[in-house]
């Protein structure tokens, strides 16, 4: 939960407004902070996996786990001596150490080992529904289920205690696993964090490039003169407007002969019995012209901008073209 809190104020302060331009540049440290604390959570979470020296243990921890998986269960070593003792959150159960922590199946407690001989004293740490157990007056039982001679192994031998209790560690998340959730996620922050600052550069220059593409598309915004529409309608007809991959494009010089001699034959034809010419001015930007053909009840319109005209499409029309 602590770690939560700090992705999610690390994601407030990169989401936030700025009022002063200059303090926008602090968003691009903010994905450095992130990385070092994931860095940071790795070396603790690293740290705190290696004081694990006994078998018991682990297998307690793996129980404690499955009971109450977001209670941060650790052991800690005392110092160069063999007794350990069991933490939630970071915070010792007990201020005493013990010889072992260890889960005892029969009664369903995790207890933490003060006697070597069996059958050995234990205190009880959490009880069988996976609560601490605190009291002034510490609950003594003795258990048979913990032997001396089976209780320490390397603290580098992790597949051997992989290989005999992976199936009791199925269904719960090992520190690694937990380690490595915890990174992807300060990863995923920088990347928003990083996303967030390129897309807001990618704003900033569109607001100062849209006013320059809009005053250079004023300057140079084609005529109403310049526009020809039989010369227009010829093209559309030969599909000049159509790109090298489209079947229908024309290809060959004789293809090509042949295409210009039908499209003007077919527009002569088209616009001998008239055909209506309506022009829309823009903003002065661009200019929009529309010619429908009455005799082939088809519609064209073309966009003038940027000093040239260009084909948008065709369509058929819904009602009769009276020709003045």
């Amino acid at each position: 939960q602590d770690v939560i809190l700090v992705l999610s104020r690390i994601v407030d302060r990169a989401n936030c407004r700025y009022k002063e331009p200059r303090e926008k540049s602090r968003e691009l440290f903010v994905w450095v902070r992130v990385l070092s604390f994931s860095f940071l959570l790795d070396q603790q979470m690293s740290s705190s996996s290696s004081l694990v020296t006994s078998s018991f243990s682990k297998r307690a921890l793996v129980h404690l786990k499955k009971l109450k998986p977001y209670d941060g269960w650790s052991v800690e070593k005392h110092g160069t001596t063999k007794q350990v003792r069991l933490l939630r959150r970071s915070v010792p159960l007990t201020e005493n150490y013990f010889h072992d922590i260890h889960y005892d199946p029969v009664s369903g407690n995790v207890v933490g080992i003060m006697t070597k001989s069996p059958p050995c004293q234990a205190q009880v740490l959490v009880n069988d529904n996976g609560k601490p157990v605190k009291s002034r007056t510490p609950t003594i039982i003795y258990v048979t289920t913990w032997k001396k001679s089976t209780s320490t192994t390397s603290s580098t031998s992790r597949s051997a205690f992989n290989a005999s209790v992976g199936a009791t560690d199925a269904d719960s998340l090992s520190d690694e696993q937990n380690r490595q959730l915890m990174q992807y996620a300060a990863y995923a922050v920088g990347v928003a964090i990083v996303a967030k600052v390129v897309l807001s550069a990618m704003v900033s220059l569109y607001l100062i490039l849209f006013p320059l593409i809009v005053l250079y598309a004023i300057q140079t915004c084609p005529s109403e003169s310049s526009f020809d529409a039989k010369k227009e309608l010829k093209r559309v007809m030969r599909g000049h407007h159509l790109p090298e991959s489209h079947p229908d494009k024309p290809r060959g010089w004789l293809n090509q002969t042949i295409a210009k001699v039908s499209a003007s034959v077919t527009t002569e034809l088209a616009t001998g019995l008239g055909y209506e010419l309506s022009m829309t001015n823009v903003l002065n930007a661009c200019m929009i012209a529309t010619v429908n053909v009455p005799s082939v009840k088809r519609g064209y319109i073309w966009i003038g901008i940027f000093d040239k005209w260009r084909f948008i499409y065709s369509s058929e029309l819904e009602r009769d073209v009276t020709v003045m």
